[in-house]
């Protein structure tokens, strides 16, 4: 009987005149909704679907791949005979733009102009899964007949029952593939019709279902279709939108299958890859598997190891580790003229040879391959095939593109920038874990590269997005690796110098009774470094910045300070050891500002260069500990700072920030900060005395990779195993990184060289080598680098 309707529904699409309008509606299963979640189809399906973001395979721990993939075969292997189950991936072109830059410079517009109208040429794909159930009727009923007929109450109540079982169904597949992150789909949201229209257009428009009633198929069919040979034709709105497609089917299945083999199907130009399965009865499927079997032997066929694939596949078969069931593949591919459906089907063709099966593009068939994308047409399934639940799990796979977070999760409003990746996609980079606008979210990151990576040219283009989210910018920086893009963006630029006098003046700038608190302990800090206190000193040193908060603000400085301590009995210790800050000791220059604090943080951008105190602990940790004091002063304000810190593991190597830097980080981040730390190796941050709490405290990770990395020293990370065998790679004359936030894991494509002369404005490296003549002064400079 089922032979018969599918050769019906086939021969009413054979082709009568090339060229040929063929009716969709009449063609489309889609009948009504029951409920804005199930729909009715034509012979009394039912139907449910749902999106899945899907688990991003290319950088996933191996194990989880293949869990993924037996947890999916394990329920379609216990479903029943009316079950039918049917996945769809959509390709379309990514529409990657963004709002430009708020309150920004003019070089970091030039540089969001230029990127995103390279993006624009990039192609860049959005790749949409979806799984469809449907559960057919006990009988083939006429919808009018069931509804309206003799016993309507009766067949209502039989019709509620199923509904029920099916939201079961797909309740408990959600459930098990919960790791994809399920969404149930429904008519009012308008992905539902987005992707039933998608496959009659290759167009992924979602679209909420209008007011009124209008049956679903005359939603769905909102263009027309002209099939000639090998090709169909879909006009659009206007001749630019006219689509020229075509439909490949799987003829012949590889030799074996593994989870993500048809992730070779991910090809750059609009798709829709279409699999459908339907069980059937195991004992059919057990006597065809031991007639083939029993052909194989008596033939002494020499494929030894395929007999033993089919006895094995009837031992699990019987045991009820797997099921079988009639699959059905096909890929319609889609271009804007008939040269370009060429150069797809090419492709295709190519894409099915590295997955070791043959494709053949319909041309006969092409009308019936194009109406089985669609749930529920079964009787257009013209090269249905048996094969095991395993390897449908293994070909469907749920595999995905991580498309990162839109500007409803992002706290700052607007993702940082869109990167493209490794696999075509389009990926928005965001240093936040996923929070709403104006959200707390973690956004500490850690970014590791050795040198030469181009870990320092990509920090410096990220800055410049963040300008996208009218971020404030402070920048530890060394060497001068980060001046050249800094002063581009007219940032305020400061090279710390040994013997330089700085105009900080902590005595004049903390003198609330928080900062009365901070300054006590930064000065016990500080003059218990290489000694300890006694508990006489540490009382005179809180008694003196009481009297330091309540005497005249002219005469508040480090000298009248200091004096405080000659009337404490310690033999003048006290008062010596703070002698090495006062103006004529040998750090005298640090502290010693007179009046009002020289430091502030009144520039959108500001940087500092920290090469000379780098090798003097000393001092690199007095400069930094009052530093960040005064940034904390100043982010109350609650506006999105980004703070990077170049080789954050040496910055912080230092037991004050040990004991300190936890909390920090955590005022940082309910302050609206998001930290950036970079670093050469991981093993600079895990043998440093701070190296816990950076690596704990940072939510994403940018990693470049280099054949020198080791699994032993990378383990920190807790990389899956892909993500490790990436990071240990060689990265010849690519700019790829591995970037990791939360749970989701890609390899984007760093490489910059779209940006023209401005990627070498933001990779100037030490000293500007390249910039004109006197650019410190000017901050239009970078104009003239070609």
């Amino acid at each position: 009987m089922l032979d018969a309707v599918r050769s019906l529904g086939r021969r009413r699409l054979e082709p009568r005149a090339l060229g040929e309008d063929v009716s969709l509606v009449a063609h489309l299963p889609y009948v009504t909704a029951l409920r804005d979640d199930v729909l009715m189809l034509r012979d009394g399906e039912l139907m449910a679907s749902f999106a899945v973001a899907g688990l991003g395979a290319a950088t996933a721990e191996s194990a989880l791949v293949t869990d993924l993939a037996e947890a999916l075969q394990s329920v379609i292997a216990q479903a029943s005979l009316d079950l039918g189950f049917t996945l769809h991936r959509i390709s379309t072109r990514a529409e990657p733009s963004l709002p430009p830059p708020l309150q920004a410079d003019p070089f970091s517009f030039e540089v969001d102009r230029r990127w995103q109208a390279a993006l624009g040429t990039m192609d860049l794909r959005e790749r949409r899964s979806f799984v469809t159930v449907t559960l057919r009727p006990p009988k083939l009923l006429g919808v009018a007949g069931k509804l309206f007929g003799a016993g309507a109450t009766a067949e209502r109540d039989r019709l509620a029952r199923r509904i029920e079982r099916l939201d079961e169904v797909v309740a408990f597949l959600a459930e098990t593939l919960s790791v994809t992150r399920p969404e149930r789909l429904t008519l009012a949201d308008g992905r539902w019709i987005g992707l039933l229209s998608a496959l009659v257009t290759g167009r992924y428009e979602p679209m909420p279902r209008p007011e009124g009633f209008r049956p679903l198929a005359d939603l769905v069919a909102s263009s027309s279709v002209a099939f000639a040979g090998d090709r169909f034709v879909v006009p659009g709105a206007s001749t630019e939108d006219l689509r020229h497609g075509a439909v490949f089917s799987l003829k012949a299945y590889p030799a074996s299958t593994h989870p993500g083999i048809f992730d070779t199907f991910d090809l750059g130009f609009d798709s829709v890859v279409t699999q459908s399965f339907t069980p059937i009865e195991q004992v059919d499927a057990l006597a065809r598997i031991r007639r083939v079997t029993r052909q194989m032997g008596a033939a002494d066929d020499a494929a030894a190891s395929l007999r033993a694939e089919l006895i094995e596949a009837a031992d699990d078969l019987a045991s009820g580790r797997v099921g079988f069931g009639l699959h059905h593949a096909t890929v319609a591919i889609f271009a804007r003229d008939a040269a370009g459906l060429d150069e797809a089907a090419a492709q295709t063709r190519a894409a099915g040879q590295r997955a070791g099966c043959v494709m053949v593009r319909e041309e006969i068939g092409a009308r019936a391959a194009y109406f089985a994308q669609h749930p529920g047409n079964h009787a257009f399934r013209a090269r249905a095939a048996m094969i095991s639940t395993r390897n449908f799990a293994h070909l469907a796979a749920l595999h995905a593109n991580p498309r990162g977070l839109g500007p409803a999760e992002t706290p700052w409003g607007q993702p940082i920038t869109v990167l493209p990746t490794a696999a075509g996609g389009a990926f928005r980079f965001n240093f936040h874990l996923a929070g709403a606008p104006g959200a707390r979210s973690v956004g500490h990151t850690l970014v590791l590269g050795r040198t030469g990576s181009g870990k320092t040219l990509g920090t410096a283009f990220l800055i410049a997005q963040a300008r996208r989210t009218g971020a404030r910018v402070i920048v530890f920086d060394k060497d001068r690796g980060l001046e050249m893009p800094l002063r581009a963006m007219g940032g305020a630029y400061r090279a710390v110098r040994m013997g330089e006098p700085t105009g900080f003046n902590p005595f004049a700038a903390e003198t609330d009774a928080r900062g009365q608190a901070w300054l006590t302990d930064w000065l016990v800090a500080l003059l218990a470094r290489d000694a300890a206190l006694s508990p006489l000193q540490a009382q005179a040193i809180a008694q003196a910045v009481r009297v330091n908060a309540e005497t005249d603000p002219a005469l508040r400085g480090l000298r009248a300070f200091r004096r405080q301590f000659r009337a404490v009995d310690d033999d003048e210790d006290l008062f010596t050891r703070m002698g090495d800050w006062d103006a004529d000791g040998a750090f005298g220059w640090l502290f010693s500002g007179a009046g009002r604090d020289a430091l502030g943080f009144d520039a959108a951008v500001t940087g500092f260069d920290l090469s000379e105190i780098f090798e003097t602990p000393a001092v690199r940790t007095a400069w930094l500990a009052y530093v960040f004091r005064r940034i904390e002063r100043v982010i109350e304000d609650g506006r999105p700072t980004l703070i990077v810190l170049d080789e954050a593991w040496k910055l912080l190597d230092d037991a004050y920030f040990e004991r300190r830097l936890k909390d920090w980080m955590l005022t940082m981040r309910k302050k609206n900060v998001a930290v950036v730390l970079l670093t050469q190796r991981v093993a600079h941050i895990r043998e440093s005395r701070a190296g816990g709490s950076i690596l704990e405290s940072a939510a994403t990770t940018l990693l470049y990779p280099n054949s020198r990395n080791t699994a032993e020293e990378l383990a920190s990370l807790g990389l899956s195993d892909r993500e490790l065998s990436f990071a240990c790679s060689s990265a010849l004359e690519s700019r790829l990184a591995l970037i990791r936030s939360g749970d989701t894991s890609v390899v984007a494509d760093m490489d910059l060289r779209a940006l023209g002369p401005l990627a070498r404005v933001l990779g100037g490296g030490p000293g500007g080598e390249d910039a004109p003549e006197g650019w410190r002064d000017r901050p239009d400079f970078w104009k003239e680098i070609s």
